[in-house]
């Protein structure tokens, strides 16, 4: 996260989203945008945040007109937001940037239909990417999304097997025992066994409002036994197994309540070496741990916590 006296909350400041898209230049530009957006008597155009096609569509569009990727979503899933999945990938670029490193390995921890962390790791910075899913649609979209976009020598999708384990499979089937710099997630939010799911509110609307962006995703997206709280307790538990392996371990969280329990269970394990920050756009805020087994810096410059 960076604050500054003009604006507390912003976004990182080499995403290219800071200044924010002409959506009218950008629906002359592309017909299929042109056709979910609203035009106002002004004669902008405007863009309807809570409706998902037009999310889907200007998702599309952004990739294409700043990242020059081509990219689909599978039916019902996950439409990633570009300026939180940019905020990721550039806090990872301060963490990874004092280490020099000519080649990075980066490993996306349930990469969706989308595959848009592998997808712009590798096209923005030239990172190898292994991306896992086990989602068998999702998997399909991925590598069409890779293959589209000329990214096979840099990207591998990797169906997992086993839901019930992360690193596991993709560990003990690889033979060269490849490192890997880092990993990052971005997990199911919310606890499948809640009565309510999606109904809980965890905002405080008097001092944030709340997001423009309606909801996407598939129920095996957004939820899993437990939310994120567990999800990530699980990563941080087979990290501990694979401590040579991975030398950044990363995960998103949805719930800033979320970021206490994380941290207090790295300390049970006695994992010291630990970072946070927080991710900012518009009105959606993210927050993201970072721990490593080895004595790497994890203190970016950019960040300010």
């Amino acid at each position: 996260m960076v604050r500054n006296k003009k604006n507390k909350y912003a976004m990182h400041p080499r995403n290219i989203l800071c200044v924010p898209p002409d959506y009218t230049k950008l629906a002359i530009k592309y017909r299929d945008f042109r056709q979910v957006c609203e035009l106002e008597l002004t004669g902008k155009v405007s863009v309807n945040f809570r409706n998902e096609k037009t999310l889907r569509e200007l998702s599309k569009m952004l990739l294409k007109e700043y990242f020059q990727l081509d990219v689909d979503f599978a039916p019902g899933s996950l439409v990633p937001t570009l300026a939180l999945r940019l905020n990721y990938i550039l806090w990872l670029e301060d963490m990874l940037l004092p280490l020099n490193l000519e080649t990075v390995r980066g490993i996306d921890v349930g990469c969706g239909s989308s595959c848009i962390y592998s997808l712009l790791g590798a096209k923005k910075n030239g990172w190898n990417m292994l991306a896992l899913e086990s989602k068998e649609e999702n998997i399909d979209y991925a590598r069409e999304n890779v293959r589209r976009n000329n990214l096979e020598g840099l990207i591998e999708v990797y169906a997992q097997p086993d839901k019930s384990n992360i690193f596991k499979s993709y560990f003990e089937t690889e033979k060269l025992r490849k490192e890997f710099h880092f990993c990052l997630c971005n997990p199911p939010f919310f606890d499948s066994n809640s009565p309510n799911p999606f109904g809980g509110n965890t905002r405080n609307p008097q001092r944030r409002p709340a997001p423009n962006n309606v909801r996407t995703g598939s129920a095996e997206e957004l939820t899993c036994e437990g939310g994120e709280v567990h999800f990530v307790q699980r990563i941080i538990e087979e990290s501990q197994l694979n401590k040579q392996r991975v030398l950044i371990f990363t995960s998103m969280l949805g719930v800033k309540a979320s970021v206490p329990k994380i941290l207090d269970y790295l300390k049970e394990r006695q994992i010291t070496n630990v970072t946070t920050t927080e991710f900012h756009q518009g009105h959606t805020t993210r927050w993201a741990v970072a721990w490593s087994h080895q004595p790497t810096p994890l203190s970016p410059g950019t960040q300010c916590n």
